[in-house]
């Protein structure tokens, strides 16, 4: 993620689904800048944000009592937001994603590019899927610029 305000600012994650322990994607909260609420409300978004179930960002200060759950909430959530949306396509995807400063709009843009075209994938059952893997075969992939 590549924000200007210095708490958020840039920052990387590599994240394996196959690896490792999930509890700090799951549980980390959707944010916002303060200067951004009275916008997102107009659009009729975030009608049950609260302190609560969002951080709040104002200048240099987290305004949640709490503060982060973790270091990497920020860009925790922008994973959990990527599964999720992936997650809406139906059916569970094998493959790589890399981003910068994704959100859902680029990740419906790239699962309407990437499943409009039939060379980019292919239905596997399980069992052929862990064939591939223990074969070290890959499946298609697609690079989708937004």
């Amino acid at each position: 993620i590549v924000y200007k305000n210095s708490l958020i600012r840039t920052r990387r994650k590599e994240f394996k689904m196959s690896n490792g322990d999930l509890t700090t994607i799951y549980n980390s909260r959707t944010f916002c800048l303060y200067e951004d609420i009275d916008q997102i409300r107009s659009m009729g978004l975030a009608q049950g944000g609260s302190l609560e179930n969002a951080i709040v960002v104002k200048e240099n200060r987290i305004l949640n009592d709490d503060g982060l759950r973790h270091r990497n909430e920020f860009v925790d959530h922008k994973i959990l937001d990527c599964l999720g949306d992936l997650m809406l396509s139906g059916h569970r995807i094998f493959g790589h994603i890399k981003t910068s400063q994704g959100g859902h709009l680029l990740t419906n843009v790239l699962l309407k590019e990437f499943l409009s075209n039939k060379s980019n994938w292919e239905f596997v059952t399980f069992e052929e899927k862990q064939e591939d893997l223990k074969n070290g075969a890959y499946l298609s992939s697609a690079a989708v610029n937004a």
